[in-house]
């Protein structure tokens, strides 16, 4: 029923206190990334907005030189966020040793704010499975397995898609969050103008998305002194790729 698990892309973020001056620090970060990544990384696409604007708004994008990867830096986190090549997407051993390497960096960008200590961080992943199947085989085979059956009283005919989000606690410091949903992705062979038409029949491949987030907020919440560190990095970056091969196993695709 299912193919193999395509890893689609991974993003790995740090938290911290505001820092409404960081945009006029790019020529520091850029230095540090030339430093510690030998020119992986290109000059920085300065966002001129007001300091005083929402602290999530990136202030600096960094690209890669191959496109597949930047690092975004706001008033309030450091992100690093790769999209991978089809080669890449089904093993994502490849994605872990890259994303690792690179996190160690962010870290050392923080020495750049101060060194100020990060909140919290996490790593979010999306994942699809392809399916062979029809769209109602595959809405009756999520429903069968996160919903026992509920889905004969929506009327299986009837449904379009099905979409369910489960929050844990693991080791009582971190959140797993994980969503399952139906997906279907349609080819379009040139750049359309307008409103498009996406027909069920028309779609060129359809299966399961699953997208995880995995972070150690939990402790940053329930404790008052609690301070993420450098060494926590690679149980997010573990727990959330086993959390992720958990799942997809229980689905019935392949890691």
């Amino acid at each position: 029923m299912f193919e193999a698990t395509r890893y689609l892309r991974n993003s790995f973020s740090i938290t911290f206190a505001r820092q409404s001056d960081v945009r006029r620090k790019a020529n520091n970060f850029e230095d540090a990334l030339m430093e510690k990544l030998q020119g992986h990384y290109s000059q920085p696409q300065v966002i001129s907005v007001p300091d005083e604007l929402d602290p999530e708004v990136p202030r600096l994008i960094f690209g890669s030189r191959h496109g597949f990867s930047q690092i975004v830096i706001s008033q309030i986190n450091i992100g690093l966020t790769v999209s991978y090549s089809p080669d890449w997407q089904t093993d994502i051993e490849k994605g872990r040793n890259y994303v690792s390497e690179r996190v160690k960096v962010l870290y050392e960008l923080l020495d750049i704010v101060d060194g100020i200590r990060p909140y919290f961080s996490g790593l979010m992943t999306q994942a699809r499975v392809v399916s062979t199947a029809n769209d109602k085989e595959i809405l009756e085979h999520l429903s069968n397995l996160c919903f026992k059956d509920r889905l004969d009283d929506w009327k299986a005919d009837s449904t379009h898609d099905l979409l369910l989000k489960v929050t844990t606690i693991q080791s009582d410091r971190f959140f797993s969050n994980l969503t399952v949903q139906n997906y279907r992705a349609w080819k379009v062979e040139e750049p359309q103008t307008g409103i498009q038409r996406f027909s069920r029949a028309q779609a060129s491949e359809r299966g399961v998305e699953i997208t995880g987030d995995f972070n150690d907020r939990y402790a940053f919440n329930e404790e008052d002194n609690y301070f993420s560190e450098p060494a926590v990095a690679e149980k997010v970056i573990s727990g959330g790729l086993e959390e992720m091969k958990r799942i997809i196993t229980q689905i019935g695709g392949a890691c």
